[in-house]
């Protein structure tokens, strides 16, 4: 699970070509890949645990030398690849329809969530595979899932419940791809207003960095609780799809109190810069050869 879009703007990166927006999410998922590491860690171990640091996290992933820091980095590129394909494919063939055209301009939040819904469920197997991976990091030796080759993963999963273990979690992964999405553009056109002095600059990517900062801030504090349960959800491999989201909210209360549910909101907008960053400047960069 994953809030990456958070930081920019999907109104903007569906308006060029399909590779350069997976170009530009890849490439800020590996710079951001340890603090995601530190974020999934946080949340999945939020009943199971005393709450872990930053600075503890990071010692442990050292243990591991660099490979550490990219502790499930290839499942986590695969969640971002399915999610970020599905996503696209959606919107360009949705844009055509014509019930969809009724809804113009295109871009609105409507479709955005649709397309956001859709590709949250088909990425929910990655997103799983990566939690799952990812959080072994904190497991003992003997307590680790050991998907590191994607494929055998998968297919340890499907034997272990077929489908309905590999999509567990499809529901409020779903949900959390479609929320970002929508709220993007309601919660943007309102920091633009607060901000709006920074328009008469003579930069407009300054303009467009603190937009995107400022809104992916505040969508990733928003939806902290629901990534903190989504993530909790796809790592709990022992119950096979059957254990409720009531229940989970009930332990991670029981064992931290609501603030349980922000675990994980520091790393996760520490995250948030190279997607902002990159985001901004290469859209600046090709708003004139694609956009324009």
């Amino acid at each position: 699970m994953n809030n990456s879009d958070a930081g920019s703007s999907m109104e903007q990166l569906l308006k060029v070509p399909v590779y350069v927006g997976l170009l530009i999410k890849t490439a800020a998922q590996l710079m951001s890949h340890p603090m995601e590491l530190v974020r999934v860690n946080m949340q999945a171990n939020v009943i199971h645990h005393s709450r872990l640091s930053i600075n503890h996290m990071f010692r442990l992933m050292a243990r591991h030398g660099l490979p550490g820091f990219y502790y499930g980095i290839v499942a986590s590129c695969l969640r971002c690849t399915v999610h970020t394909i599905s996503t696209y494919t959606l919107f360009y063939n949705l844009r055509d329809n014509k019930y969809v055209q009724m809804l113009q301009p295109y871009n609105t939040s409507t479709v955005l969530g649709v397309t956001g819904f859709w590709g949250g469920i088909l990425a929910t197997p990655f997103a799983k595979l990566a939690v799952i991976r990812q959080a072994d990091l904190t497991r003992g030796s003997y307590e680790r899932r050991n998907y590191r080759n994607f494929w055998r993963g998968l297919t340890c999963m499907y034997a272990k419940g077929g489908f309905i273990y590999l999509f567990t979690g499809w529901k409020i992964n779903s949900f959390s791809s479609a929320s970002v999405a929508m709220l993007y553009s309601p919660i943007s056109d309102q920091v633009n207003t607060m901000t709006s002095w920074f328009h008469t600059l003579n930069e407009p990517w300054i303009s467009d960095l603190v937009t995107m900062a400022l809104t992916g801030s505040i969508i990733t504090v928003i939806m902290t609780p629901v990534d903190a349960l989504a993530t909790l959800t796809l790592n709990e491999s022992s119950h096979y799809g059957r254990t409720s989201y009531p229940y989970l909210c009930k332990k991670i209360i029981r064992k931290h109190g609501y603030k349980g549910f922000f675990f994980g909101w520091k790393p996760a907008l520490i995250a948030l810069i190279p997607h902002t960053v990159l985001a901004t400047f290469v859209y600046r960069f090709l708003l004139d050869r694609y956009i324009t």
